[in-house]
């Protein structure tokens, strides 16, 4: 193990994985060992990756449950046994897809390793991009109260997804241009977006017009206006009642949301390297830059100033 708390940092796929304890509730409280995502895996910072699960034998077989902090989607190629995520379980077998946001527990249960191909990726990396802060948490697959964690896929659709991924691996290997890599994501994304509706039978729902209204406030007013209040105001309802319309469309709550919104529009202004981070934080509303450090570190667990290099660097 590196001092950077990464395991096999020298092996191929093998270096993405950082292990931390953390305490998990499941139906008995235990620790489940939970993996992070190496931002550094390359040299400069790169929030996607595309791993062959076969590189990761070593870490099924010491951990086969553990929790990650990023977004997985696992793609079976070939294999048998079991794998569950929180209290679902699924075949591992050709063309089945698991999703797995972070937090949640994983498990597998596999006399082999199976073999197959794993895209994973920090939330940031498409959000600090699109102007929809919540794109990901918006997607079907992830955390859906009504279908299950995972996909089949025909022969024929298990093809065109191999083709997109292996795409990512080699533009991770020979450019890692982070714009075609988005675009290679997102045409990922949603193109599973659309299988998974579809084979769950998953109905578009009418999005509630206080809530629609209330993301067009934000865009508008973010730069001047962070509380709750004012938006629960010009939309004639209490913030609570607000924050409750919120959450039920979006699983966070509204302050959140306006949170997430002010960290997109701040990491665009730290990429683009023309303001301080004290003019920064004066343009996004904030009266004292000492908070608006405060509170950019714990959203993304670094400084106003750290972003700015590791995206210039």
């Amino acid at each position: 193990m590196c001092k950077s708390g990464c395991f096999g940092c020298g092996d191929s796929g093998e270096g993405i994985l950082i292990a931390t304890n953390v305490l998990t509730m499941t139906t008995q409280l235990e620790y489940c060992k939970t993996y992070n995502f190496s931002r550094r895996k390359y040299g400069s910072e790169l929030l996607i990756d595309l791993i062959r699960l076969e590189s990761l034998s070593k870490y099924i077989r010491q951990t086969p449950r553990h929790c990650l902090s990023y977004y997985d989607i696992t793609f079976i190629q070939e294999g048998g046994g079991q794998f569950s995520i929180d209290e679902h379980s699924f075949p591992v077998e050709a063309n089945r897809l698991y999703f797995t946001a972070p937090g949640q527990i994983r498990e597998w249960k596999v006399s082999e390793i199976p073999r197959g191909l794993t895209v994973i990726f920090e939330e940031e990396f498409l959000c600090s991009f699109f102007s929809d802060p919540l794109f990901v948490k918006k997607l079907s697959f992830f955390r859906n109260r009504y279908a299950l964690p995972q996909l089949s896929l025909s022969a024929e659709q298990g093809e065109y997804l191999t083709h997109v991924l292996l795409q990512i691996e080699l533009e991770i290997a020979d450019n890692k241009e982070t714009h075609l890599l988005r675009a290679l994501l997102y045409q990922v994304l949603a193109w599973l977006n659309n299988v998974y509706r579809s084979q769950y039978l998953l109905e578009e729902k009418p999005q509630n017009s206080k809530v629609t209204r209330f993301f067009q406030l934000v865009d508008q007013h973010c730069c001047r206006e962070h509380g709750v209040s004012f938006y629960a105001s010009e939309l004639c309802i209490t913030s609570g009642y607000l924050n409750d319309l919120v959450k039920k469309e979006t699983c966070v709550s509204a302050k959140q949301y306006i949170i997430s919104r002010l960290m997109a529009e701040s990491k665009n202004l730290l990429q683009q390297g023309e303001l301080s981070v004290s003019e920064i934080a004066w343009k996004l509303g904030f009266g004292d830059s000492s908070y608006f450090i405060r509170l950019f570190r714990s959203e993304t667990g670094i400084s106003p100033l750290a972003f700015r290099k590791q995206q210039l660097s």
